[in-house]
Formats: structure tokens, sequence, C-alpha cells
């Protein structure tokens, strides 16, 4: 019996990574998916691949990683406008 494809949100929830990313590695070609009915999905042992991938990543780039989806998932507030100098004053012409 053939194992359980996962769509692109699956894979996403089931690795703990955008699937921004995801998309990244399949255009990379580091990773196959199908298309099936026009949506992405994974075999299992292509995510285990995913988890292998990022198990050898160095410390410093799976926290980069986590906080840029922090960052993704909380919208910046909007920057104030800048402040104007004080107009000048023109004595006697």
């Amino acid at each position: 019996m053939p194992l359980q494809m996962k769509t692109l949100s699956e894979a996403s929830q089931e690795l703990g990574m955008p699937e921004a990313e995801i998309r990244t590695l399949v255009d990379l070609h580091k990773v196959r998916a199908v298309m099936k009915r026009g949506k992405l999905t994974f075999a299992p042992d292509e995510l285990a691949k995913i988890k292998r991938l990022r198990k050898s990543l160095p410390e410093s780039a799976i926290k980069s990683s986590a906080a840029e989806m922090a960052a993704q998932a909380k919208p910046l507030p909007p920057a104030p406008p800048p402040k104007r100098p004080p107009p000048t004053r023109r004595f006697g012409s």
C-alpha cells in the first residue's frame, strides 16, 4: 500500500517551517514535489530528507529561520512621519 502524500500546508506544519521556504527548496531542486490537482504534494521520504537537511544546519541558521518566521507572523507597526524642521525667519529686506 502506498504511503500517504502530504500537501504543502501539511508539510509546513509537520516541519515547522514556512511554506515559502519549502517552495524555495523545491525550486532549487533540493526536494522533489508532485503537482496533484494544482497543489504541491510531498512523499514522506522527501519530508524526512528536509528534516535531515535542517539537522545538518548550524544552530545559528536554525535560530535565524525561527526569527524570520516570527517576523512574518507579526507585522511591524507603521513608522511615524518624519518631523519637519522649524521655519526659518528672515529679518529685513
